[in-house]
């Protein structure tokens, strides 16, 4: 199955912003092909200097899942316009981090047989 996991929360809300990462990792480990989109504050967590201190509230640790995810090869869309705002760019990001826009978004959306939103 298609998963679009949406996530628009980074160190503004660590407890939501980790949700969506867990959910991610979940989704993956089912044997799911799944996509992260990051925007607004989310697209912080591309960073490979940012993720790891961000922590929610009684959640494992996102450093765990977001490394979990980047071996499992899941692609990591970071919304462009987010990302510049926020210094996340080629040379900090994850390894499976790229720039997409809003239309890859959605067309990837579309595609997909489920979209998860946090």
């Amino acid at each position: 199955m298609k998963v679009v996991v949406s996530v628009t929360h980074g160190t503004d809300d660590p407890t939501q912003a980790t949700l969506g990462i867990l959910a991610a990792k979940a989704a993956a480990e089912q044997g799911n092909d799944v996509t992260v989109w990051l925007q607004g504050e989310a697209a912080i967590l591309a960073n490979k200097h940012v993720y790891p201190h961000v922590q929610g509230v009684n959640m494992p640790a996102m450093k765990d899942a977001m490394e979990a995810l980047v071996e499992k090869g899941v692609p990591m869309w970071v919304c462009k316009a987010c990302g510049v705002a926020r210094g996340v760019d080629e040379s900090n990001w994850v390894a499976t981090a790229s720039y997409k826009a809003m239309g890859d978004f959605v067309s990837a959306v579309t595609e997909a047989d489920k979209n998860i939103d946090f």
